[in-house]
């Protein structure tokens, strides 16, 4: 595998490693945030009934008033009384309760407040609404008038079985279920109100389903979870508790697998484009420190605590023909402008792994890697004739040059040496040509 594919088999592997360890970080936060959302559901239902427990006080000490058979509305409470007698004035107490409710959770989640009393000797088993839907009314038929209204609610409601044992300041939260008046999805928060240790009337607090959903979204928002209102995958769905509920009622919420992925994703690219930026601009720093201004060739002094660790590669330096007589007679502007010439088009016929140092005024070393001794000749010739072939400065600029192979456990100091004596060979046989030395023993 070449340099390149091993960088990138390490970066799909870096990319990887670390997508897992932030998908794995964040899943494990996310479970470790479900005790605290079933602390905040706690609180927000505790919130709730406390406001609601305080109705029993403004229940006991309710004026009274007398009232007609029929539907009565006094200050936005709908009163449903089955016979003419005397009725509780409940309607402040029960808008006051409404207003309190309204303070710790939307308008829009809080349902119906209603008071249902039990029919007994002279109470007329009357209820109270708020608001007093149309669909409360038809459930107020002549035909149920025989029963009793408050177990009629109990049972309607589908909850008889865990509610028929209340007891003094009992309160029960009932799990989700569809009201059969409306087909509104909600859960009651069910209030006993006692008299002489005697049931005397019901305190339901319907909330919409939706409550729930937005706890546990401003949980989500708040603690930058993903956690669903709702049963999921099996190892990713748990159980909580809320307040005041039966035993065998039971809230699941799940972790939003995708989600937490997705993030991950979105966390891993962010952290990776962070990392190359930061890269490239270290990559530009260190070319700015380890480079030569003129050419962009590496710096000799750079370099030089490199070179030794080098091995396995053909070796070639280059110098500009008869560049003193173009300092003389053009100046050294020009001369500048022939050196940055002569690098431009050597480095646009090298390869980006090859190394290109700038040994000296107007010499050159090159390091060439995995190639071959034919294809290095080659190449040579190549970067004789890219500088041969076009003018620079209207003028004929030639480089000659002289190439080795490193021989096995040779120090790259000292092949840059016997490149050198190469050199010297083109130069003294004319200048604008290449010179190859072969290893010894005829290894190419």
């Amino acid at each position: 595998m070449n340099k390149i594919g091993l960088f990138k088999y390490y970066k799909v592997g870096a990319f990887s490693v670390l997508l897992t360890g932030i998908f794995l970080s964040l899943l494990y936060y996310n479970i470790l945030s479900v005790p605290l959302l079933e602390k905040r559901i706690s609180i927000k239902y505790q919130e709730i009934i406390d406001i609601t427990k305080r109705f029993h006080g403004y229940y006991i000490n309710a004026n009274e008033i007398q009232l007609n058979e029929g539907i009565h509305d006094i200050n936005n409470v709908g009163i449903i009384v089955n016979k003419t007698g005397t009725v509780k004035v409940l309607s402040p107490a029960i808008t006051l309760l409404y207003q309190s409710l309204s303070e710790v959770i939307d308008n829009k989640y809080l349902w119906t407040i209603a008071v249902i009393e039990k029919l007994h000797d002279q109470n007329t088993g009357n209820s109270y609404f708020k608001p007093l839907r149309d669909n409360y009314v038809s459930f107020n038929d002549k035909s149920l008038h025989d029963s009793l209204m408050l177990d009629r609610i109990v049972k309607l409601e589908n909850i008889e079985e865990r509610y028929k044992g209340f007891h003094e300041d009992d309160i029960r939260v009932t799990e989700v279920y569809k009201e059969q008046w409306t087909s509104e999805r909600i859960n009651s928060i069910i209030y006993p109100i006692y008299l002489d240790t005697r049931l005397v009337s019901l305190v339901i607090v319907d909330i919409k389903e939706g409550l729930n959903d937005c706890i546990v979204e401003e949980f989500n928002e708040s603690k930058w979870v993903f956690i669903n209102n709702k049963p999921g995958l099996g190892w990713f769905t748990f159980n909580i508790n809320r307040p005041y509920t039966a035993q065998d009622i039971i809230h699941s919420v799940s972790i939003n697998i995708v989600d937490v992925f997705l993030v991950s994703l979105y966390i891993t690219i962010t952290i990776f484009f962070l990392a190359f930026f930061l890269y490239y601009c270290y990559l530009k720093i260190e070319m700015i420190r380890r480079c030569d201004r003129m050419t962009s060739f590496y710096r000799r002094d750079y370099y030089d605590l490199e070179l030794d660790q080098l091995e396995n590669t053909h070796v070639l330096m280059v110098d500009i023909d008869n560049f003193k007589y173009v300092n003389d007679t053009h100046g050294h502007d020009v001369g500048d402008s022939v050196i940055k010439e002569v690098t431009r088009r050597l480095r646009n016929n090298i390869r980006t792994e090859d190394i290109a140092i700038r040994w000296g005024g107007e010499e050159f070393v090159i390091i060439f890697f995995d190639m071959n001794q034919s294809d290095f000749a080659k190449k040579s010739e190549a970067l004789r004739l890219c500088i041969e072939s076009i003018l620079i400065k209207n003028m004929a600029i030639t480089i000659s040059l002289g190439g080795v192979e490193q021989k096995k456990s040779e120090l790259m100091i000292d092949a840059i040496q016997r490149a050198d004596i190469a050199l010297y060979e083109s130069k003294a046989s004319g200048r604008n040509q290449v010179t190859i030395h072969k290893n010894e023993y005829g290894e190419e």
